[in-house]
């Protein structure tokens, strides 16, 4: 009997110790998180690009501070398979791989799947300091986790007008300034001259780079909440006056020529140099560009300066022009979330961005104390404005290229209506036919 007493008590207790750890490892189980230890040891799976790029950006930092813990990076999944939506093959490449760790552009699939362990749980236990923390990333990063916290990006990219100081000084043209309106930006625009031959005359304004110059600018206006898709999200609406005026203000500047538009033939051009980019040579007052733009500036000899992206005329301290960078996330099925988040935590901390500022000025951090300009000029602009409060993405319900295609169907229709080929009238027209027959193939391929 005192035998089967103490072989029930030995059970209890077992199971006991079982129930623990679990809750030791999962802050949502109720119990606590147990910290990492750095002479711990483990071995991370890792989703990323590759390799060699993984341990030269966030590996070899991280095991200078944990020895003992291993990677193995898997790659990104690539299909030939036309039948497979994104998620699709991502979730067969999850389930075949099973990484610990996935870096990721969007994650709210994967959030709607179960896949992913929320991170605020965790945070909150162990008081990890999110207070210098870019306030629009954390938004976005709570729109991907409907409100929660499933993942951190240590970097944000953003985007400004960058302008000519010197080139606003020959002309007598005030320089723009911050939270100014695409309209009046184009209208600054207008002021400068727009004759001469094309080897010899300047714009007020251009944008070459490898997309149609007016989808960047579309984007811009889809990132102030200004909506394509109309109520029901399945037809473009294009409605209202807000979008009309701005049309009107495009197309009117494009046939100014204080706009250049690109050919067909440039924009195809798959190598571009400094001498097809007219800001760069000096040939441009102005140019809408991200962050990135910044070492190609710098390395000019032009006087520039940036100010911030255009915004809404009824919200000018406010915008979402700001996109995630990939983000870190942890499987829910990791078999070392202890370790995992040790690392998400790291890769995302003050000190990893202090360290990486030193050694390199291509990126916006997340923690933007430690955001440095390469050549210590104000860039404050491109990170000032708030987000914008419950901005959603309209084409959440599509595959990404949807979004692309419309956005380029929709410049191609301005362009054309820019170049007196159509009436804007008639350019509409056409977006929201052909938009509209766009959307429906789209929604067909989903079922």
């Amino acid at each position: 009997m005192k035998l089967k007493k103490r072989s029930m008590t030995l059970i209890a207790a077992t199971a006991l110790a079982l129930l623990s750890a679990g809750c030791a490892s999962k802050p949502d189980g109720g119990g606590e998180w147990k910290k990492f230890e750095k002479d711990e040891q483990a071995v991370l799976k890792v989703m990323y690009w590759d390799e060699q790029s993984f341990h030269e950006e966030y590996g070899n930092l991280f095991r200078s501070q944990y020895p003992n813990v291993e990677f193995e990076v898997i790659g990104l999944p690539v299909g030939s398979d036309p039948s497979l939506s994104v998620t699709e093959l991502y979730n067969r490449y999850i389930d075949a791989n099973k990484p610990d760790i996935l870096f990721v552009d969007k994650h709210r699939w994967l959030v709607e799947e179960g896949r992913l362990l929320e991170l605020d749980p965790i945070i909150k236990q162990q008081q990890f300091d999110l207070d210098g923390y870019m306030p629009a990333v954390l938004s976005k990063l709570r729109e991907e986790g409907d409100g929660k916290l499933y993942g951190l990006s240590p970097n944000f990219r953003s985007f400004g007008i960058y302008y000519n100081a010197e080139m606003f000084r020959k002309y007598g043209v005030e320089p723009p300034t911050d939270s100014m309106t695409w309209e009046e930006i184009f209208e600054l625009a207008r002021r400068f001259p727009a004759d001469g031959a094309e080897d010899e005359r300047i714009y007020g304004f251009s944008l070459d780079g490898f997309a149609p110059p007016l989808a960047d600018v579309l984007y811009s206006l889809m990132s102030q909440n200004k909506k394509i898709l109309d109520s029901s999200g399945t037809a473009v609406g294009l409605d209202g006056d807000s979008w009309k005026r701005t049309f009107e203000s495009i197309v009117s500047v494009v046939r100014s020529g204080a706009y250049y538009v690109p050919t067909p033939e440039e924009t195809a051009k798959r190598t571009r140099f400094e001498e097809d980019d007219r800001f760069l040579m000096g040939k441009s007052a102005m140019t809408y560009r991200d962050h990135f733009y910044l070492r190609q500036v710098d390395n000019s000899s032009l006087d520039w300066a940036v100010v911030t992206a255009p915004v809404d005329a009824r919200n000018r301290t406010q915008s979402s022009v700001y996109e995630l960078g990939p983000a870190f996330v942890i499987s829910s099925q990791s078999a070392n979330p202890r370790a995992a988040w040790e690392f998400v935590k790291y890769a995302n901390s003050a000190e990893f961005a202090q360290i990486r500022s030193n050694a390199s000025s291509d990126f916006l951090f997340s923690r933007t104390e430690y955001i440095r300009s390469p050549s210590k000029r104000d860039i404050s602009a491109l990170y000032k404005l708030d987000p914008i409060a419950n901005a959603t993405d309209e084409f959440v319900a599509f595959e990404p290229r949807v979004r692309i295609d419309l956005v380029q169907l929709i410049a191609s229709e301005l362009a054309a209506a820019g170049a007196g080929q159509k009436t804007l009238d008639e350019a509409i027209a056409a977006m929201r036919e052909d938009g509209g027959a766009l959307l429906v193939e789209a929604k067909a391929k989903m079922k």
